[in-house]
């Protein structure tokens, strides 16, 4: 691999480093904005004075040493307050300490010019006049083949992944997963409110299972490895796509690292979630159009990939259906010489997912979501109004206690969950409103521009995590079963002290380093997304790149339809988005690094 790969790597990791520091001593949560500010503004200070002479370097070192120390002595002690380990306040003030001194130094470099003392003069020296580091290049340098990466990434994050699923064995199961195990056995009649394709899937693994085990909790289990080779055959493919793109070692074992490291992907492997399914299947998708952006042209048998992919995109969740059909006008523009077969297999993906919604769903008896489940914004906007106490017409009025009782709207409205007001209205008369529905989009529109603070503070309230980072929610820290009368409980294979610690830490990690903690947050990958789309757009010299404006276009279907329709702030709810994130990350890479002809 070129050392300007190397170079650029060394500077990333010291301007983390100052982050860091900087994080620690102004106790700012590693999530807000502000962290990427200070990386940009740390990388670009390595990037100006690494080529120059190294001059004043004593000074500049004893100088930041000296004012680290003092500011450690000063600040050291009440930066860490928050931690109750004594392990954890020497380790954040080391971490304070080394990120100060490499922040104080780099500040020092950028005024006075000094060289940088790492030797990253001499990477770029290395690299002056030697061959481009293009994908065709690396290429060659790789010796392992797609399916010896396949395996290998396959089987590195079953590794990483096991201890979870020994620790909480035989499967995480919150309130969701009870409702879809009292489907599976009968309790309580199938719904479509948590996909009914998933319900399936999980009602085959467990009569599997408890055909040869005769045990329930074993039973569950089936299905709870199921997800986790799925998973990681989902991962696996993200990680050859990524090698196919990249061609160098960086593009195997960072998204490796991201898919096996990373706790909270371990957590959501063993939670019976659809969540975690339809992740693996956009993955899939994700990785079917960028085969398909790579290609001049498509084969009868990507065109089937996709409407099978499609398929399974719009029925392991009702957001993915409609990401799907706003993603298709793109898709079969992009690909226009190709639009024959993209085109039968978009008509294909839409006549199965309608009939099996429709006449399959309806002669199984199987209900779907209520009216009212569609409305989280609506509802949580109109019952912000009434909590403030606006005053309203006599006819608003009457439409509105047409529908609930606002007699406890003021105890019962959370800001950041829709469901209480939903509830609120499933206990009334949502008939009413099912019934009456322009006359109640009126109202909303009316209530709206008379009060267009309120409805936009709720709004934010509701669905501001997906944009703004700083929203603090919980990712990756659930435990065991919910309790329940079936017999399902959690019965660890593995535990001790030194388990559950460990666990503790490495969830806690994700709100105590910076960038780090920036994967816990939904609202960083919606805005990847977007500034990846704005690369993609901006690149107008490269008509090759736009080849990949679908699986943007998907992506960003999927994020504006939880602006809209979320109710709540939930991490699970973009984790299809996040697990793309690797493979967006190296489109964009190749998009500003590398030629056209790379793609080839």
């Amino acid at each position: 691999m070129c050392n300007l790969e190397t170079k650029e790597l060394k500077n990333a990791l010291i301007a983390f480093m100052c982050t860091w520091g900087l994080q620690i001593l102004c106790r700012i949560t590693v999530r807000n904005p502000l962290t990427l500010i200070f990386f940009g503004v740390f990388y670009y200070i390595g990037k100006k004075v690494q080529a120059n002479k190294k001059k004043g370097m004593i000074p500049a070192i004893t100088f930041a040493l000296l004012l680290s120390i003092v500011a450690v002595l000063l600040f050291g002690q009440a930066s860490v307050a928050g931690f109750s380990s004594s392990l954890f306040k020497i380790l954040g003030m080391g971490i304070m300490f080394v990120g100060l001194f490499l922040s104080y130094f780099r500040v020092f470099q950028l005024v006075f010019g000094i060289g940088e003392p790492f030797g990253f003069g001499k990477a770029k020296a290395a690299c002056n006049g030697g061959p481009k580091n293009t994908a065709v290049n690396n290429k060659s340098n790789l010796l392992l083949g797609d399916t010896t990466v396949f395996l290998l990434a396959f089987v590195i994050c079953m590794l990483c992944w096991l201890p979870y699923f020994l620790y909480e064995y035989p499967g995480i199961m919150t309130a969701d997963s009870i409702v879809q195990y009292e489907q599976v056995i009968g309790r309580i009649p199938w719904s479509n409110h948590h996909p009914v394709v998933h319900t399936l899937v999980i009602s085959l693994c467990y009569r599997l299972g408890l055909s040869i085990t005769g045990d329930v909790n074993k039973a569950i289990s089936f299905y709870t490895v199921f997800q986790m080779l799925f998973l990681a055959g989902c991962c696996s493919r993200v990680v050859v796509q990524i090698k196919k793109l990249l061609g160098n070692v960086w593009g195997i074992l960072l998204p490796l690292a991201f898919f096996a490291l990373v706790p909270f992907n371990a957590v959501f492997a063993v939670t019976i979630w659809k969540d975690v399914p339809f992740a693996g299947i956009m993955m899939l998708m994700g990785c079917t159009l960028c085969e398909m952006a790579l290609k001049e042209k498509i084969s009868i048998a990507d065109a089937i990939t996709f409407a099978i992919e499609g398929i399974m995109v719009s029925l392991f969740r009702s957001n993915g259906w409609y990401g799907f059909l706003i993603s298709i006008p793109f898709v079969i523009y992009i690909f226009r010489k190709d639009a024959a077969k993209l085109i039968i297999s978009a008509i294909t993906v839409i006549a199965v997912v309608l009939i099996v919604k429709g006449p399959v769903m309806s002669a199984a008896n199987i209900a779907g979501p209520d009216f009212a489940e569609s409305l989280s914004l609506p509802v949580q906007q109109v019952a912000r109004v009434l909590v403030e106490d606006r005053e309203l017409s006599e006819k608003d009025k009457s439409l509105i206690d047409a529908v609930i009782d606002t007699t406890y709207i003021h105890e019962l409205y959370a800001p950041d969950f829709a469901d209480n007001i939903k509830e609120l209205v499933r206990a009334g008369h949502p008939e009413v409103l099912e019934k009456n529905k322009l006359e109640y989009l009126g109202l909303w529109f009316r209530l709206g521009f008379r009060h267009p603070i309120d409805y936009l503070r709720a709004w934010f309230d509701l669905e501001g995590g997906y944009v703004y980072s700083d929203i603090p929610y919980e990712v990756g820290n659930i435990d065991g079963i919910m309790q329940n009368d079936y017999g399902l409980i959690p019965t660890p294979l593995i535990g001790g002290k030194a388990v559950v610690k460990g666990k503790e830490i490495l969830i806690k990690l994700g709100s105590f380093i910076p960038l780090y903690g920036m994967l816990w947050c939904a609202g960083a990958y919606t805005w990847i997304v977007v500034l990846s789309l704005f690369i993609l757009i901006i690149n107008r010299k490269d008509a090759k790149s736009k080849r990949f404006l679908p699986l943007f276009i998907l992506q960003l279907a999927i994020i504006l339809t939880l602006l809209i329709a979320a109710p709540m702030v939930d991490f699970r709810y973009e984790y299809g988005i996040v697990m793309l994130m690797p493979l967006t990350v190296a489109i964009c890479v190749i998009i500003k690094g590398r030629k056209t002809t790379d793609f080839d």
